[in-house]
Parts: C-alpha cells; sequence; structure tokens
C-alpha cells in the first residue's frame, strides 16, 4: 500500500528558527534529510521560505547530488542576517518608525531581497527536489494563490523563479511591500500583486491535505483500489509559537486602531492555526497526524521581526524545553515517523 507524508511549516517570520530546530531533531531520528522524508512540503511566510529553500538541488541536473542547503546553514541565515530584513531601530529609528509606520511599511525591502537571492539564486519550481506549495495572497485577483512544482510541472509558464515564490509569500503587510510577479493561472490576470499568505492560512497543513486529496493520482499515489486510504497518509505539522497572552476585557473594548494594529497579526495568526489544528485532529487518522510548536509566554519574544540574539535564544531554548526535551511529545514524534515508515521501531 503507498504511504503519502507531507510536512506543513507555519509562517512567522525570524521565529522560523522555532521549525528549525524540530526539524534537525527529525532529520537525527530519521538519518536523512527532510527533502528525502516527506512527499509533500507546504509552507507560508517564513514556512514557504523553508519548504522552498530545504528543496533547492545542489544541482538541477543532478538531483542525486542533495540539496544545496543544510538546516545548519539555513538556521545561520536566521541567526546571522535576519537584522538585514528586519533592522532594528535606535532611539530616534524608533520615534520616526511610530509615526511613519502608518503610512509606510516598516522595512525596506533591500535587506529581504538580498537575503532571499542569496538562498534561492536561480532555481525554478520545477527544480525542487520533492513537491513543494506555497502560499500566498493575491490582491490584483483578491484569491488566495498558491505555488505548486506539481501545477508548474505541467505548465512552463507557472515554473517560476524560487526567489519571486519565497518573496511573494513573506510580503507580510505592515511589515513589507506587496510583492509583484507573473503567474498565470487559469482566467486570472496573471499580474500579481501579492502579500504574506498567513493573512488566510497561516497553517497550510489543511491546504496540503487538501491539494494532495484532490490531486494524489499526479503524486503517483494510488491504493489497490484506486481511492485514498487515509490509514497510510501521514502529516507532520511545525508551528512557529504562539504568544500565551490574553488581550483584556477593557483592551478589547477601549483601544482603536493604534493598539490593534500592533497586536490583529497574531490574534488572526493564533486563530487560524488552531482552527487548522481543529480541522486536522477531525480528519485525520489517530497517529497520522502531529502537531509540534511551542507557546511564547514572554510578550516581548513574540514580535515576529526581532532579530537579536536574546529573541532567538528565547525561542530555541522554549522548543527545546516544551519539544524536544518533552517525553510525551517525543514520543508522539517518534511513534509518528515509526508508522509512517520514517525511523526503525529501535527510537520509540
Amino acid at each position: 500500500m503507498a504511504v503519502f507524508k507531507i510536512l506543513s511549516i507555519d509562517g512567522g517570520g525570524l521565529r522560523g528558527v522555532v521549525p528549525l530546530t524540530i526539524l534537525k531533531k527529525v532529520e537525527e531520528l530519521t538519518g536523512k534529510p527532510i527533502w528525502q522524508s516527506f512527499d509533500l512540503i507546504a509552507g507560508t511566510s517564513t514556512g514557504g521560505l523553508l519548504a522552498s529553500a530545504l528543496t533547492i538541488p545542489k544541482d538541477p541536473k543532478d538531483k542525486n547530488a542533495g540539496a544545496k542547503h543544510s538546516l545548519d546553514h539555513l538556521m545561520s541565515v536566521y541567526l546571522d542576517r535576519g537584522k538585514e530584513i528586519f533592522p532594528p531601530p535606535g532611539f530616534f529609528g524608533r520615534m520616526l518608525g511610530a509615526a511613519d509606520g502608518a503610512l509606510h511599511p516598516m522595512f525596506k525591502d533591500d535587506g529581504i531581497k538580498s537575503v532571499f537571492q542569496d538562498v534561492c539564486k536561480d532555481s525554478r519550481l520545477n527544480d525542487s527536489l520533492t513537491n513543494i506549495m506555497v502560499c500566498a495572497y493575491d490582491l490584483n485577483n483578491n484569491v488566495p494563490i498558491f505555488f505548486k512544482s506539481r501545477s508548474s510541472r505541467k505548465d512552463p509558464n507557472q515554473n517560476i523563479l524560487i526567489y519571486q515564490v519565497a518573496r511573494a509569500t513573506s510580503a507580510g503587510p505592515t511589515y513589507l511591500t506587496a510583492f509583484e510577479l507573473n503567474y498565470p493561472n487559469d482566467g486570472e490576470k496573471p499580474e500579481r500583486l501579492c502579500i504574506d499568505g498567513g493573512v488566510f492560512i497561516n497553517n497550510p497543513s489543511m491546504g496540503a491535505l487538501s491539494e494532495f486529496s484532490k490531486n494524489h493520482n499526479e503524486y503517483g499515489y494510488a491504493s489497490v483500489k484506486g481511492d485514498i486510504d487515509y490509514d497510510q497518509v501521514f502529516v507532520l505539522s511545525i508551528g512557529t509559537g504562539t504568544y500565551s497572552g490574553q488581550i483584556t476585557a477593557d483592551e478589547a473594548k477601549n483601544k482603536g486602531k493604534l493598539f490593534w494594529a500592533t497586536r490583529i497579526s497574531d490574534v488572526m495568526m493564533r486563530g487560524v492555526n488552531r482552527t487548522t489544528d481543529y480541522e486536522m485532529k477531525e480528519m485525520m487518522v489517530p497517529g497520522n497526524y502531529v502537531r509540534l510548536t511551542i507557546n511564547i509566554e514572554k510578550e516581548e519574544f513574540a514580535e515576529m521581526s526581532r532579530a537579536d540574539k536574546a529573541a532567538s535564544d528565547y525561542l530555541i531554548n522554549e522548543t527545546n524545553k516544551q519539544v524536544l526535551n518533552k517525553v510525551e511529545k517525543m514520543d508522539e514524534l517518534k511513534k509518528f515517523l515509526v508508522k509512517a515508515g520514517l525511523a526503525n521501531k529501535t527510537i520509540v
């Protein structure tokens, strides 16, 4: 019976160090690079960058040569170059930024362009070592847009640069400008104006499951009867952390635009992530779906654009504390990997 394995990675800016830390443990347990373990990798925003970067080949003409980027290298990008994407302002910068932020994005495009181009180079969707799906929202057509290697193999016009895919999914409103690109699809206008997919699908696991369910034959999956056997479908969903604090009744009733502008993104992401998690638990066979993420108890470390060492250290330490050093969480992950055929029973 065919087995199909999906990896889903949430959005969350520089909180991407959380899934990177967890994925390093997955590689340790399986003994394989991430791209070899999963048949479809889906991501939104920072998760979209990771889905793309983890599947870029060293040599597009020889995919047996493996991936261009290791998890350690991508972690160094977040730790060492995050401040290029989100430069921390000085005192006067914070004063000016507070006033200017009401009219313009908080950060210029120069930094993210430089970092993403260095990571993605001239790779294209069709070069991906395994199937990927990356989510964004197109303002020109007012539609969700899913960049899929499956689709790009059928339509050469959709075989766009991975840089464009990563940049489109990461164009977080208020943080960065929307990203323009050309991407034909059905009867839609090919001129796209994309913003971060986190506005509608920050946790893309259900989207990935739907993509596979509808198009399973194109993914080379077929059971004996030609239908899907969901006993053989596995989804590992990894988050970037969620701030666990609450907005008080007084704040919710009496605060205005300025208050909500700085908090609504996290509220929306939290709701979408938990709703998707609920739906996946309802849909999936017990043991075939695992969700790993952390609670961020300190509000100052929940900001997705914090590029300082204190923030990354906090997130990595909490990931170790809440996931990797948590016996029940690790047991759940190990049993999942064994059941999916990704690891030997000896790890349990």
